[in-house]
């Protein structure tokens, strides 16, 4: 099976990343230091822009293998009780390299009390730990973390860059007439997402009609990210936020739920378990496949009730 392109694609090193030329090079100047490097980062800006694929990177450049890179999101990450058994496990050495690497995606959405606990681990690291913060929202992050770590904004990418993305990847694929005015909507409706322009290219690609191809990008600018957005709706719990994003979706509800099972999916088969936190993360599997279970049924019928139902009871899983 065929990776997705922003998958195939996603950048493994400093040289591979688009854009944010401020980011990499402030990055790469720490790695120059032969001591005094931070042990905590803090990567803000909007997502699809590169924020986690850099605190990866960073991991890989601190000597970090897969098996002591242990990754926690706002789904297995809320309470406090996660947070202090995270500090627990941190104690001890790697399993393989020289150091063990954390990183907390979405930082923001864990509670203030576990937000507290983990400025015990960032204050205080043991000289093997390194700790990768994310968030599309720092200023719901208590002052004291952002205080503790070295920030990094993650801006939206620039029309060269994300021209340059396309081509390179067009290239790739082994793709050699695609249309200019497509590579320029594309990059126009992405705004600024280098995660969402890959996203775009990857659901036309293969269309060798120039007129089909410029239609489906058009239906892609209305479905594709509005649907994103009420995936990441649901799997927030955040149901005025589903309401507002139900409101504008025009598509047929039975289109919708093939791309919230698509969606889910991915993250679903993407998901690794790791050692370190496996009851944690088969928790979280077992969120996903839940989710899944809430789109099981045809709307054919139920229509935009159906759909709008299916996904209040996929938010409160």
């Amino acid at each position: 099976m065929n990776q997705p392109l922003h998958l195939k694609y996603r950048p493994k090193t400093f040289d591979e990343f688009v854009g944010n030329k401020p980011v990499i090079e402030s990055l790469r100047s720490v790695f120059m230091r032969k001591e005094g490097k931070p042990h905590s980062f803090l990567f803000v800006g909007p997502s699809g822009c590169g924020k986690t694929t850099l605190a990866r990177i960073v991991g890989k450049e601190l000597g970090c293998e897969d098996r002591d890179f242990i990754e926690y999101n706002s789904a297995n990450l809320r309470g406090i009780d996660t947070v202090r058994e995270m500090i627990q496990q941190s104690r001890f050495f790697p399993l393989g390299g020289k150091v063990k690497t954390y990183l907390l995606d979405e930082v923001h959405q864990v509670t203030k009390d576990a937000q507290n606990a983990l400025l015990k681990l960032l204050e205080e690291p043991p000289d093997h730990v390194y700790l990768m913060l994310t968030t599309t929202e720092p200023e719901k992050l208590i002052g004291t973390i952002r205080n503790r770590c070295v920030v990094h904004e993650v801006k939206k990418l620039l029309s060269r860059d994300l021209e340059y993305l396309l081509v390179k990847v067009l290239k790739e694929e082994g793709v050699g007439d695609f249309p200019e005015e497509a590579v320029k909507e594309i990059i126009k409706l992405s705004d600024g997402c280098p995660r969402r322009c890959l996203v775009y290219l990857d659901a036309v690609i293969d269309i060798e009609n120039i007129e089909l191809l410029m239609k489906a990008i058009q239906e892609l600018d209305v479905s594709e990210s509005k649907v994103i957005d009420l995936c990441r709706a649901i799997y927030e719990g955040k149901w005025e936020k589903i309401k507002g994003v139900l409101k504008e979706l025009e598509e047929e509800p039975e289109k919708v739920r093939y791309a919230i099972l698509g969606y889910f999916n991915s993250v679903f088969i993407n998901s690794e378990v790791k050692r370190e936190i496996l009851p944690t993360m088969k928790s979280e599997l077992d969120r996903y496949s839940k989710i899944i279970s809430c789109f099981e049924q045809s709307f054919m019928y139920g229509g935009k009730a159906m759909l709008t139902n299916s996904c209040y009871l996929a938010s409160k899983v």
